[in-house]
């Protein structure tokens, strides 16, 4: 007999926890963790099972989050129901999924909203219902619409122009079910972005194509969580990026794609040669050095060494090493991407609080220098350390007219190869961000505790630095094999 349910109701107590169930029987006699979202509505009990824990706290935080609001609550499907939606509403379309998962996250640094908008505008365009296109005016609508009034913040919604109205308008109405897509249309849909856009012939890099599929995975995963689409599983999780090894397609799982080349990893003698050619080669002078030097042996990002100022650098008395405090990030951003009130160019460090900060050791050498740029050069506006005719570094200038000659010097391209040759010197494709991982290297192979090198970099956890950095120390093995070698020696002996 089929259980009955009463009808939805607006419920004047509520509660809800999470808790972790023992196992969940599965019909080849295997086991696994489950996790069961438990609540009481005026009294009633119910339960929901999630094979996630994050699914199960998305599912908990949604119906919290909904009390509040007076909805009436559907004992059957475990959520609360707007009264004028059915209770088994219809599958979002791509392009109102993308809306609703954007907007669930005011939290987002400037950076990642821009990422995130990038990999959903590309979606909205291309995941469209069978047979739909766009042309002429209507393909011009779209991309206007795509590339100035997608995902404005609510104070800027207003000014939008009769032809992103119109592109706005077309997506909504050609947008695919988000419940109909296929693993293979997927599929399909990251290969038309493995090729980069600049060079057709040129494969993306496998970082690249992570942070591109980063937010699609995780806006359809939110949405499987909530039964916003009914599927059993994401169409998203089946696709990875590819790499090229020996000639070979192989496919990138976890965190491999994100781990540093070793080939890639400056020495320090090779960092203050660079930085030295950055000042001799380049042409902003001898400013530029101990710029250079911060970021190659203190680890700081390119924003984070542009926003450093002289009140939070501390510099011995003699020989010894210094300090330096983090606290900011300059990152200059369109209004687009800010809310309202915040500040324009200066942010606060990666996935970091605004009032966050870090301190990180100055070696000897370098603190000597800081001292002598300081007597050189100054103070800049607001006491930055590092400034130009009146302003923070600009990134794009300083790649053209200080990096790239300062690489070529260092790492000369061979002369009988295409420039965008694979079989060129690794060390002439350098940037500035491997400047950074030369820094968390050197840490790590002089023997730094890597709880110590996680808190230096900044990394919010030790298993993300683990699987960027543990890699570049070599001899790690052959030092396991002397241990336990001595070990099984002392026992014997025994």
């Amino acid at each position: 007999m089929a259980r009955a349910y009463p009808d939805p109701w607006v419920p004047r107590t509520f509660s809800a926890w999470t808790v972790k169930s023992s196992t969940a029987q599965r019909a080849s006699g295997r086991s696994v963790d489950c996790w069961d979202v438990k609540g009481k509505a005026d009294g009633v009990l119910w339960a929901k099972r999630f094979r996630k824990a994050g699914t199960a706290q998305a599912w908990r935080d949604r119906v919290e989050r909904d009390f509040p609001l007076g909805l009436p609550f559907d004992l059957r499907t475990k959520q609360f129901i707007a009264p004028d939606v059915p209770s088994a509403p219809g599958a979002p379309s791509v392009f109102e999924l993308t809306e609703r998962y954007y907007r669930q996250h005011p939290e987002w640094e400037p950076a990642t909203k821009v990422a995130a908008a990038r990999s959903f505008n590309r979606a909205r365009r291309w995941l469209l219902r069978p047979g739909a296109e766009p042309s002429g005016r209507q393909e011009e609508a779209v991309e206007d619409f795509l590339r100035s009034a997608s995902f404005l913040p609510e104070h800027l919604t207003g000014g939008l122009t009769d032809s992103q109205l119109a592109g706005r308008a077309w997506l909504e109405a050609h947008s695919a079910p988000a419940d109909s897509l296929s693993s293979e249309q997927v599929e399909a849909f990251v290969a038309r972005f493995e090729t980069s856009s600049r060079d057709g012939a040129s494969p993306v890099s496998p970082a690249t194509m992570v942070r591109f599929l980063q937010p699609l995975k995780g806006c359809w995963s939110w949405a499987v969580g909530r039964d916003d689409i009914p599927v059993e599983r994401n169409p998203w999780l089946a696709v990875r990026p590819r790499r090229k090894v020996k000639g070979k397609a192989t496919m990138l799982t976890g965190r491999a794609g994100l781990a540093v080349d070793a080939d890639m990893v400056l020495s320090v003698n090779q960092s203050i040669a660079l930085a030295e050619a950055c000042a001799t080669e380049g042409t902003w002078g001898g400013i530029v050095e101990c710029f250079v030097l911060v970021m190659a042996l203190c680890g700081l990002r390119w924003g984070e060494a542009t926003g450093l100022v002289w009140d939070d650098v501390e510099l011995p008395v003699g020989d010894g090493p210094g300090w330096l405090t983090v606290r900011r990030t300059w990152r200059p951003t369109s209004e687009r991407w800010l809310d309202p009130g915040e500040d324009p160019e200066w942010g606060p460090l990666k996935d970091r609080d605004l009032a966050d900060s870090r301190r990180v050791p100055v070696p000897p050498m370098l603190a000597t220098r800081l001292r002598e740029h300081r007597q050189l050069y100054g103070e800049g506006p607001g006491g930055l350390v590092f400034h130009r005719a009146g302003r923070p570094f600009d990134h794009d200038m300083f790649g053209r007219n200080v990096w790239e000659p300062a690489r070529s010097k260092i790492f000369p391209r061979r002369s009988d190869l295409p420039a965008d040759d694979l079989r060129q010197p690794k060390l002439s494709r350098l940037r500035r961000h491997d400047l950074r991982h030369a820094a968390c290297s050197w840490w790590l192979r002089e023997g730094v505790d890597a709880v110590v090198c996680q808190r230096w970099s900044g990394h919010r956890t030790l298993s993300v630095f683990l699987d960027i950095y543990q890699g570049v120390a070599p001899g790690r093995e052959d030092e396991g094999v002397e241990r336990l070698a001595r070990s099984m020696q002392r026992a014997v002996e025994r």
